[in-house]
Parts: C-alpha cells; sequence; structure tokens
C-alpha cells in the first residue's frame, strides 16, 4: 500500500489488575505520567521497543503466512478479494527482518524493518513488472511511537522528509501524511496499516498457522 516527541515511545504501565498509566519513554529517561507507578531507580531504556519488535517479528523468521484486508475502503476492494501471503520473512542479521508481500498472484511487494540506532526503520519497496524498481519505492519512515498492549504491541511510522519528496515527485502529494503502523498479538496476528485523513487500510495476518 501505496512527531513531534521524537524518539518518545509510549508505555502502557500495568500497576495492579485493576490500574492502568500510560509513560513516555523519551531518550535517556522514563518520565511517568502517573509518578507512582514507576518509583525505582533504574528507567528502562528506549530500546525496549525497537529490541522487543524485532525480537518478535525475528521469531517468524523462515515462515510464511497468509493474510486478508479487513478494512472496507471501496478503492481496497480488488485486494480484498486475494489471499495475501507474507514470507517466507528473512532475517540476514540481528538488525533487520526481510517480509516479502504478494497481493494474489503480484509478487512485487516487499517490505523492510531495519534498526537504526535506537529507533526502527520502515521501508516498502515495489518492482515493476520488468523487475526493476518502481518510482514510487523505498518510502516509509522511522518509528515515533510504541505502544505496550496486554498481549502484544503497536508501533508507527509517519512519513519521513525522503518519503515526502519521493510522493511529491509522483505526484501522490495526498500520501505525504502517511502513517504505517504494525500491531502484533502474541501468538496470533501481525497486522499491518495505513492511515490519514479519510484514508484507512488494514490487512490481518494469522501467525497461528504457518502457510
Amino acid at each position: 500500500m501505496r512527531a513531534e516527541d521524537e524518539g518518545v515511545l509510549i508505555l502502557r504501565c500495568v500497576i495492579d489488575e485493576g490500574m492502568k498509566h500510560y509513560c513516555k519513554l523519551p531518550l535517556t529517561l522514563l518520565t511517568c505520567l502517573t509518578i507512582s507507578a514507576c518509583t525505582g531507580s533504574n528507567a528502562p531504556e528506549t530500546h525496549i521497543g525497537t529490541d522487543r519488535v524485532l525480537a518478535d517479528i525475528s521469531g517468524l523468521c523462515g515462515q510464511t503466512f497468509t493474510g486478508k484486508v479487513t478494512s472496507d475502503d471501496p478503492q481496497d476492494e480488488d485486494w480484498r478479494k486475494e489471499i495475501l501471503v507474507l514470507g517466507p520473512i528473512s532475517c540476514p542479521n540481528s538488525s533487520q527482518v526481510i517480509m516479502p508481500l504478494a497481493v494474489g498472484e503480484n509478487k512485487s511487494r516487499t517490505w523492510f524493518l531495519t534498526k537504526v540506532g535506537e529507533r526502527i526503520e520502515f521501508r516498502h519497496q515495489h518492482l515493476l513488472d520488468n523487475g526493476e524498481i518502481d518510482p514510487v519505492s523505498d518510502y516509509g519512515g522511522f518509528s515515533e511511537s510504541f505502544v505496550v498492549e496486554p498481549n502484544g504491541w503497536r508501533i508507527e511510522f509517519p512519513a519521513d522528509a525522503k518519503t515526502i519528496e519521493i510522493f511529491n515527485a509522483t505526484g501522490l502529494q495526498v500520501s505525504t501524511t502517511n502513517i504505517w503502523s504494525f500491531d502484533y498479538v502474541t501468538g496470533m496476528s501481525l497486522n499491518y496499516e495505513l492511515n490519514r485523513e479519510g484514508r484507512h487500510f488494514r490487512a490481518e495476518f494469522d501467525i497461528s498457522a504457518q502457510r
């Protein structure tokens, strides 16, 4: 598919079964919105988000999963008719995950997640029918937020300056405010979203069973 608290991660701090609070994790210090929730002297570091994302998705390496479009935007009707295939997922090193995406018989798309410092860079690669790189390719952004959920997490990637330049050069100005995201439900699903004003796309992949 075709912030600013820079470097801030949003964490859900569970205090007890009946109480949940949210904490912000800056580059060097955990600043709690609820002070009583975080009284320890050893504050987590920002790599908590990037390391968990890469660790969880790396656990899927070598596997292939099927998925489907679950959003209802009319412009995605062609995608809703197809089975989506994610994989085989590969991990060339500890800092990168490569996820080929097939939409029916179209295997021209690949997603790249790469650890860069304390953030994750997300890129989309598109190929033309002749195998060359599509002019609308290599777009994405860097992780801006990481939200811990009770059974997984969610991470978001707003369009960065490189992406805005690509979209402006190819007549896709409407996409310059794109925010992509992945959410992960442990042992159940890995899901991809694209959001901007007036646009919502979501694809869900079942990771409970290999293809």
